[in-house]
């Protein structure tokens, strides 16, 4: 199954059904009273980073199962995915003070870089997800982080107070569904725009590296 729209399929469908969830917030805010709602409220906010960072993760993680089914090698790959495909290797080989374990991690490189290269679907979002993040896997995704710029303020804060409320701090509460709709939208607009990003770099076949040479 190498169609790449069977990933923009189950990115689509990822979106669905989390918004779908969140929709039904407004609905049991209704059922509560003052008290009641400002402790839902309050909880709302760490589920809403919950989807966001899910929502990131489960899109690039379909979006190497895509390319390691291509099985690419080394030469077909451009040098942003081939980087992040040896990242630790390269991390390993960076920090190894030992002179043995440093050749040992270079002629890993080197005797794999001719043969299939396959990306660890294992994504580090640091559980910390804001905006400094999202460009460093931007980055590392040959994804145009450009787009995001816009949602900086409001994304910092999100993970700002998401991180308040899961310490168990008490600086923040909401007093009606308003505050917490404005993130809901922040977050269908942001997981949008990560589809549209995708999207792009399959249809340009921008992970290439002919496709970045044009």
């Amino acid at each position: 199954m190498n169609n790449f729209n069977s990933v923009l399929d189950e990115i689509s469908e990822e979106i669905d059904w989390r918004k779908s969830e969140l929709s039904k917030l407004k609905e049991i805010s209704t059922h509560l009273n003052q008290d009641e709602l400002k402790i839902f409220l309050k909880g709302c906010l760490p589920l809403i980073y919950a989807h966001w960072e899910g929502y990131v993760i489960q899109s690039l993680k379909n979006l190497f199962q895509y390319l390691n089914r291509l099985e690419l090698t080394s030469e077909k790959f451009c040098d942003v995915y081939l980087t992040t495909a040896y990242e630790q290797t390269l991390k390993n080989l960076d920090e190894s003070k030992s002179f043995e374990k440093r050749k040992k991690h270079l002629l890993n490189i080197y005797n794999n870089l001719t043969k299939k290269v396959s990306l660890d679907t294992k994504i580090d979002t640091k559980a910390n997800l804001k905006f400094e993040v999202l460009k460093d896997i931007c980055i590392k995704t040959n994804l145009n982080f450009n787009k995001f710029i816009e949602y900086k303020e409001d994304l910092n804060k999100l993970v700002h107070i998401r991180n308040s409320i899961s310490h168990g701090e008490n600086a923040y509460t909401f007093e009606n569904f308003n505050d917490i709709q404005k993130y809901i939208d922040l977050l269908e607009n942001l997981m949008l725009d990560f589809y549209s990003e995708i999207e792009d770099l399959l249809k340009e076949k921008k992970y290439l590296k002919e496709a970045n040479e044009n």
